[in-house]
């Protein structure tokens, strides 16, 4: 079975002309996309963004988890229910109400019969 490849807003590609890696970067929907392009000049500048961007994935993940034992501990958030919500949000087929997952958990599909 294979696996369909995440749409991201974003594309590495090598261009051969100049010898650099582009990165093409993806804002907005259309009709009001926009793309830019950031070629990228030598291998220490590549190495320096790796660097930057695994920086701010981990104060990212860092602040997502402070923010979840914030909502646990002070406004009496369920930790599953929470994780479910923020599931939900990152689903886009997800139909059901975020305050609805947050207060009784993950709701069953109704049951025909």
């Amino acid at each position: 079975m294979n696996a369909i490849p995440a749409q991201l807003p974003f594309r590495v590609e090598f261009d051969a002309a100049t010898g650099q890696l582009v990165v093409w970067k993806i804002f907005g929907n259309p009709p009001r996309q926009t793309t830019r392009r950031t070629p990228i000049p030598s291998l220490e500048a590549l190495a320096a963004e790796v660097a930057v961007h695994r920086h701010e994935a981990f104060l990212q993940h860092s602040l997502a988890q402070t923010l979840a034992s914030a909502a646990v501990k002070h406004l009496g958030a369920d930790p599953q229910h929470l994780e479910a919500a923020v599931k939900a949000l990152s689903d886009p087929t997800s139909t059901v109400p975020v305050s609805q997952i947050l207060r009784r958990g993950t709701v069953a599909p109704p049951q025909s019969g």
